[in-house]
């Protein structure tokens, strides 16, 4: 090293570099600290090795930094301990050729060397191992003499060679073959004591002799306590919610006639006598078959006498007609009260001096009740099944109670209600469903264990089945997480029967040995033995978790 550059600890690469550029001398020597940044990343190093190489200056790394010194040596750096040291900690191996470089060489020096023609020449690199009785070097290449170029790539191969590669294979071979049948003759060993042990199994169905023990129980589920309470008789259960939205297109097929009402002034008139006669806003007149209607509470006068001639008395109010359309734009004339007599109508009546106006009328399409009632019918039906199999989804096996299954007014939108003109109508539904699921073998071991404390000390009480367990719901409290069952039990009592003990005594025993032994036990009246396979094996399993012993109770009488 001709020059010796001292870096900081967090000196960054570009910094390093410029000092390299900006030396005199082509031999360096680099002084990095412990921990120094450059040290901490290959990516840094392989930088620096790559702008030292352009640079044509050759760089040592000088460190104690043991990480450093591992990296420095991966990228092709030498390494120093420290700058007294004579001989280098790492020094990169010197490049090697490629097998496929061409390398040129003088063949008249070669064969001066070794008497050989020029023709002869042969190269071997010095990275490769001379191998024994090869034909071909084992990697291609070309070498350039006064006469051409030599090559080991022929496109024949010598004689002799396929011949050996067949030995060798053949040897291969019988190698194979000698290893290949003790690991077959292993594996069949294995898969014979496998299925030995595993692939048979045992059904027992011991038939015990009982009586009717019927119970009503109340029951708890909750979703605040972790196990099964005996106390309490509550069992853990979970609240499981599943809802669903749909929305869709339908078509209106309700008609409504829609439109303005005619409308305009009329003087009612008094000929009858000299009393008022009031009437009512809404009072109904006629003219022309048309029925029309006051907009106001309004009272005649009573008729008087004016030299000799009656006046009647008289007052001008408002009238609508009673339905829109351009039929109800009356002339003027004579109007008839409807709410009066006949002798009462010849001295009472209304006349317009002009004609009704304003009045028409067409025919719309309208969204009716059973256009809206069908569209929300259909949504529900298909809602209802998605929410069903997102139940089934996600109670797996847990027990799920239809009448415990909580089912608020689904929300129901719109674009148009009922009697809504339109000639489609956009209708959305969203529905949801909240129910607790449980497991039922929890619920059957409690009840079975709250009957038990009950029962006499040599009887067993059993719950032949789910449907014996009668659970019947009687509130369901969602919000403070509990759902209360009544369980109508239909349990029976029989003598104790330890079906563990059955178990264990009969395994590997034959089909005649263990129904012996088991219609010798007290209390059973009769057993049954189902093996699986039935060809293959004519003995119970000889593991006992491939032995199921189930009792079916039977009349005592």
């Amino acid at each position: 090293m001709d020059e010796i550059i001292y870096l900081e600890p967090d000196e960054e690469i570009t910094s390093v570099i410029d000092k390299i550029k900006n030396s005199k001398t082509n031999s360096l020597g680099l002084v990095v600290p412990r921990e120094a940044t450059i040290l901490q990343s290959v990516v840094n190093l392989r930088l620096l090795s790559r702008e030292a190489g352009s640079l044509g200056k050759d760089i040592a790394i000088v460190t104690t930094d043991r990480i450093g010194q591992n990296l420095a040596s991966q990228v092709g750096l030498v390494v120093y301990n420290s700058i007294e040291e004579q001989k280098p900690k790492f020094v990169p191996p010197k490049p090697v050729p490629e097998p496929s470089e061409v390398i040129e060489i003088d063949a008249k020096e070669i064969s001066k060397l070794d008497n050989r023609p020029p023709a002869d020449v042969s190269v071997h690199h010095f990275q490769e191992k001379r191998k024994e009785k090869s034909f071909l070097p084992s990697k291609p290449f070309e070498v350039k003499t006064a006469k051409g170029i030599v090559s080991n790539m022929a496109k024949e191969k010598p004689a002799g060679f396929s011949g050996l590669n067949l030995n060798q294979k053949a040897k291969d071979i019988k190698i194979f073959k000698k290893l290949l049948w003790p690991i077959i003759a292993i594996l069949l060993i294995l898969i014979l004591i496998a299925t030995y042990l595993l692939l048979p199994k045992a059904d027992i169905i011991v038939y015990v002799p009982s009586d009717n023990y019927p119970k009503t129980l109340p029951l708890v589920v909750s979703k605040d306590v972790k196990k099964a309470d005996l106390v309490s008789s509550t069992v853990p259960g979970t609240i499981i919610e599943a809802s669903a939205d749909k929305e869709e297109k339908f078509s209106s097929t309700g008609k409504k006639t829609i439109g303005d009402k005619a409308h305009g002034t009329i003087t009612i008139e008094n000929h009858l006598d000299s009393n008022g006669h009031a009437f009512g806003a809404g009072t109904k007149l006629s003219s022309s078959s048309k029925t029309f209607l006051t907009k106001e509470a309004v009272t005649v006068p009573g008729a008087g006498v004016s030299g000799g001639n009656i006046v009647p008395g008289s007052i001008k109010v408002e009238i609508e007609a009673e339905n829109p359309g351009a039929e109800y734009n009356v002339k003027a004339g004579r109007f008839t009260i409807l709410g009066l007599s006949a002798n009462q109508q010849e001295g009472v009546y209304g006349n317009a001096t002009d004609a009704m106006t304003g009045g028409m009328s067409k025919e719309v399409q309208v969204v009716s009740s059973t256009d809206y009632n069908d569209a929300k019918n259909k949504l529900m039906t298909e809602l209802a099944a998605t929410v069903d199999a997102d139940f089934a989804k996600k109670t797996k096996d847990q027990k799920l109670l239809d009448k415990a299954i909580l089912k608020p007014e689904p929300v129901v939108t719109s674009s148009a209600n009922i009697d809504g003109e339109a000639a489609d109508f956009t209708m959305k539904v969203t529905y949801k469903e909240q129910v607790m699921v449980f497991d039922i073998t929890s619920v059957k071991d409690l009840l079975t264990e709250v009957l038990q404390t009950g029962a006499p000390a040599d009887k067993m009480i059993g719950i032949p089945n789910d449907e014996s367990l009668g659970l019947a719901v009687d509130k369901t409290d969602y919000d403070k997480g509990v759902l209360n069952l009544t369980a109508n039990v239909a349990a029976k009592i029989s003598p104790k029967i330890d079906t563990e003990k059955l178990r264990s005594a009969i395994t590997g025993k034959s089909r005649s040995e263990a129904i012996n032994y088991l219609q010798s036990q007290t209390g059973i009246q009769k057993a049954e033995v189902n093996l699986w396979p039935v060809i293959w094996f004519k003995k119970l399993p000889v593991l006992e978790s491939k032995v199921k012993v189930r009792i079916e109770y039977v009349s005592s009488l």
